[in-house]
């Protein structure tokens, strides 16, 4: 479908509004309320066009674009003087009693109300009324609450209590004074709540860990990364200056996390520079030193990347490398690795546009909280046929919620214990794990007559055994609930359990990666520091492992390194080296390639090895070096902020494996970073740049495959899902005990 924008032909989606089709052809319309992922509601009034409703119509009408489908033959003007006028005047409205405090607002610079300020062509206060006034709340340890800022787009409540869940946040008030927030003080409840901090246009909610050690945008480097927090592998961006790390912020990924992080993963990162890190340790090369010593035993880790594990198994050959896993654990990896490559396995944005779902014996809002919001979405929303009948456009999402309040999918809960998700079932089970799995031929019949069915399971191997085969009977697909962050690519090595390595640790010298093993099972790890001749760990927290070993050698965390990460979906993503100090602690898969194969110089090297072993891996390529910068063009560069240390300015950080440049200078795309004229995350909305690489699963799992192995739940995640790095977060920790 073809539309004219100001007298330019431009290709429309008919799925989308006359505004997201503006945006998407790259044309500058100023909004507020309407948001990608939650549709509009016409609120602001700010992103007004005119609509000509034929070739002799020379007057048109005033229009909202986010409330205007788009038609063929549509002729459109944005620069239409009333439409102009139209839109500085409802920006002067909502300015009338904001605050003006861009110089102390940790959002300046990066908010998206500067930006439409600017894009309206408002300048001058005309207003002399005293400006309204609000008492601000008190949010907990995430967010710090600054109402004043406000101009009533309603994104935050939309978001919160209709997107994510939450129900002890809302909008209260009368007439013109409106308020957004709690009924009283407290902690917000919802998992998802630190993502008000991206949604909200102005800066009414703010990232309160970052304002402790706030920089502006342009002050800070901007690297790609994957939180290391669930398995997952949310995409995201991390903030460093002055080689600390500062914060992290969601980075779009349209299959994956798309515009949302969960507060684990957005708070969790604090662990890099929180009292849990391991900072002080043995020198690297007494590594080297403790492997000459005699014949080493490897324990790998479903934490550390991808090149870690293989370079310590490298290192210590295959019959010595270990997967650091309980048995049950290791069991059920070995089964999920099966059905991985033989069932078709789903995305999130599967989850998310699923005509059915079955959860099936395990809750997702522990292990993996952005499916759970995934879900959440397809459980909220009117089934297609529904939404036909009533003519809703099916981006008008708004409308399609308030549908779908009577009208839901089949959304199946099948699970021994309550789940976040009951809310939103058209059906609860509660059964035990083996009486699920003799409903198994029941629930497939009950999503027979789904066309995009998923299934997401875990909590047992036969569990995900059943699952997997009523994936195959529906026809739909699967998503196993995985632990960690690397626990497929841990699988992709075949390594034996923990306890496995008892016998063999005895007498001989034992290297444990990135792993706390009495955290995963203290019986086998006591038998290992028992038995062993002595055990070395490489690790960037302090954990009882480190604190029992005989050496301890401090390395990088994830956004120290390089590497890669496996996410349950089976999809291989890269993170990025993001913060560069004045003394990083060396990456743990360099020390092992050095001391396994170093005759491999370069990361390419490693991975081309990699492949060689691995067949999964084998079309994985290191990123070329685009030399895009990590620093947004603003950066204040070479100035003199270690004036009063040495007067002479250090030369850049340089990075021979990333394809990011470490300076503000470069070539190649930099849209991930910075966005001309629209410097708030919400430039995302008009140009995204997403490098992924998939692991593709390949045929079909036969029925009556299993595994003879104990049925538990998985014994690693806490009761509240938190996983051992984001639980040494100061934040995460100060949010545990409200």
């Amino acid at each position: 479908m073809e539309i004219e924008v100001d007298g330019r032909v431009i290709a429309a989606d008919p799925a989308q509004n006359l505004l997201q089709a503006a945006l998407s052809a790259g044309a500058d319309v100023p909004y507020f309320c309407w948001h990608p992922a939650m549709g509009s509601v016409g609120s602001c009034r700010q992103c007004a066009v005119k609509v000509f409703s034929g070739p002799g119509d020379v007057l048109g009408q005033v229009v909202m674009a986010c409330m205007t489908a788009v038609t063929p033959g549509l002729r459109v003007s944005i620069a239409d003087e009333t439409a102009a006028k139209f839109r500085e005047k409802m920006v002067e409205v909502v300015l009338t009693n904001h605050p003006h405090d861009c110089p102390v607002c940790e959002v300046g610079g990066e908010c998206h109300l500067q930006d439409m300020t600017v894009l309206t062509g408002h300048a001058a206060r005309r207003s002399s009324a005293p400006k309204r006034k609000h008492k601000n709340q008190d949010l907990g340890p995430f967010i710090r609450h600054e109402m004043n800022r406000c101009i009533g787009c309603y994104r935050c409540v939309r978001f919160y209590r209709d997107y994510a869940g939450g129900e002890d946040f809302g909008v209260f008030g009368a007439a013109k004074n409106v308020f957004f927030g709690r009924a009283e003080d407290g902690a917000l409840e919802n998992p998802f709540a630190g993502n008000l901090v991206e949604v909200c246009p102005t800066g009414v909610f703010v990232d309160k860990p970052f304002s402790k050690t706030f920089r502006r945008k342009w002050d800070m480097r901007a690297t790609p990364s994957v939180c290391p927090h669930c398995a997952v592998g949310c995409n995201v961006t991390v903030n460093e200056r002055g080689g600390k790390f500062r914060r992290v912020v969601n980075r779009y990924n349209e299959t994956l996390n798309g515009y949302f992080l969960c507060d684990r993963g957005r708070f969790g990162a604090g662990f890099l520079a929180g009292p849990g890190r391991l900072t002080r340790g043995a020198p690297p090369a007494a590594l080297r030193e403790f492997c000459a010593g005699g014949e080493v035993i490897g324990i790998g880790s479903p934490r550390a990347s991808m090149e870690a594990n293989f370079l310590l198994r490298r290192l210590v050959g295959p019959k010595n490398f270990y997967a650091g896993l309980s048995a049950h654990d290791a069991g059920f990896l070995q089964a999920a690795m099966a059905i991985m490559r033989r069932v078709p396995v789903a995305t999130l944005r599967d989850a998310e546009l699923a005509d059915a779902v079955l959860i099936f014996g395990d809750d997702p809002a522990l292990a993996a909280p952005r499916l759970a919001l995934a879900l959440r979405q397809a459980g909220t929303r009117a089934p297609a046929a529904i939404l036909a009948e009533r003519q809703i456009p099916v981006w008008h999402d708004s409308a399609a919620r308030l549908a779908g309040a009577g009208h839901k999918i089949p959304f199946i809960v099948a699970t021994p214990a309550v789940t976040a998700l009951d809310g939103v079932a058209s059906a609860v089970i509660r059964d035990s794990p083996d009486g699920l799995v003799a409903r198994a031929g029941a629930l497939a019949a009950a999503l027979s007559g789904a066309k995009n069915p998923v299934i997401v399971a875990g909590g047992s191997v036969a569990l995900i055994m059943a699952a997997a085969n009523i994936a195959i009977e529906t026809g739909g697909k699967i998503l196993i609930l995985l632990p960690e962050a690397n626990s497929a690519g841990l699988g992709l090595l075949d390594a034996r359990p923990l306890a496995a390595a008892v016998a063999a640790a005895r007498g001989r010298r034992v290297l444990i990666l990135e792993s706390d093993v009495f955290a995963r099972e203290a019986e086998a790890a006591d038998q290992i520091f028992d038995g062993a001749k002595t055990v070395c760990v490489l690790d960037h927290v302090a954990t009882a492992t480190v604190a029992r070993a005989s050496l301890a050698v401090a390395v990088a965390a994830f956004a120290e390194s390089d590497g890669h990460f496996v996410n349950f979906e089976g999809r291989v993503q890269k993170f990025h080296k993001a913060i560069f100090g004045e003394d990083d602690p060396p990456e743990s898969w360099r020390l092992l390639r050095d001391l396994a194969a170093p005759e491999w110089r370069s990361h390419a090297d490693v991975l081309a090895a990699l492949g060689r072993e691995v067949p999964e891996f084998a079309g994985l390529r290191a990123p070329a070096a685009g030399d895009a910068p990590t620093l947004p063009h603003r950066y204040s560069g070479r100035t003199a902020a270690r004036a009063y240390v040495d007067v002479r300015e250090a030369a850049p950080p340089k990075h021979l494996d990333s394809p990011f440049g470490t300076t503000m200078e470069g070539v190649g795309d930099s849209a991930v970073l910075w966005e001309p004229g629209w410097n708030s995350n919400q430039a995302v909305n008009k140009q995204v740049t997403v490098a992924v690489d998939f692991f593709v699963p390949r045929g079909q799992m036969q029925g009556g495959e299993g595994f003879a192995l104990p049925e538990k739940p998985w014994s690693y995640l806490a009761a509240d899902g938190t996983e051992e790095l984001s639980a040494l977060s100061p934040a995460i920790i100060a949010r545990g005990a409200v």
